[in-house]
């Protein structure tokens, strides 16, 4: 499978911070977190939730407690309450919030979460509209991928994978062989760090990068099977 990533492109040579370089006074996909990676010059990682009136959010979990202390699915949930929502002090921020204070200073990785609404891929692709920084745009989801592909066929796409075992047997196939990349096309494979070497069977000649590396240790192993990798708790 042919790949649109030339060998010096940033996300084959820069290691990524996982949802910003954030540590235990810098909330994980917060705008603290965002402004670190920044300084460092990293490019973010980062995830987009869509709420249940349609705004986009960067936040990973789909339930809200862990990091805000709210028993609430964000995707079941309206705007306005998640706006009232504090991750370490801080508010939640918007995608667009998210890209006017990256401004292209920085390349940007953006993970699409699964959603339980129609839409996210044309909000996050009109949020896009006009901005001229390095993305691309990944999801585990690959029929989110395919939407992207036939929306805006330029975008760089990376298939994300890792073993499966919890959901049905269909699903965990797709997820651990990323069955669907024939049709999603993807410019790069996004897999697990523990489940390397990945079998050529399923990265069909992608560049694959890797996920999340947390030590030197763990960088050292995953750079004999990886391009690049995404990061957090150390600095790489």
């Amino acid at each position: 499978m042919k790949s649109r990533l030339t060998a010096d492109s940033w996300i084959l040579t820069r290691p990524i911070a996982h949802r910003g370089l954030w540590t235990e006074t810098l909330p994980e996909n917060s705008m603290s977190a965002y402004k670190a990676a920044i300084e460092h010059n990293y490019p973010i990682e980062m995830d987009v939730q869509m709420s249940k009136d349609g705004v986009l959010y960067c936040f990973h979990d789909d339930n809200m407690k862990r990091m805000t202390g709210a028993d609430i699915d964000i995707r079941e949930t309206h705007s306005n309450e998640i706006e009232k929502l504090k991750i370490g002090g801080e508010h939640i921020p918007t995608f667009d919030e998210f890209l006017r204070l990256v401004n292209g200073q920085v390349p940007i990785l953006i993970e699409i979460k699964k959603q339980k609404y129609k839409g996210v891929e044309q909000k996050v692709l009109e949020a896009l509209k006009g901005y001229t920084g390095e993305i691309a745009i990944q999801s585990f989801d690959p029929t989110i991928m395919l939407r992207i592909k036939k929306l805006d066929k330029t975008i760089l796409r990376g298939q994300l994978g890792v073993k499966m075992t919890t959901m049905s047997r269909f699903n965990n196939f797709v997820v651990t062989n990323l069955a669907l990349n024939f049709l999603v096309r993807p410019d790069f494979v996004h897999y697990y760090h523990e489940c390397l070497p990945l079998k050529r069977r399923i990265s069909n000649g992608l560049p694959v990068i890797c996920y999340t590396i947390q030590n030197k240790e763990q960088e050292n192993r995953a750079r004999k099977y990886v391009k690049n990798f995404v990061f957090d708790h150390y600095e790489a």
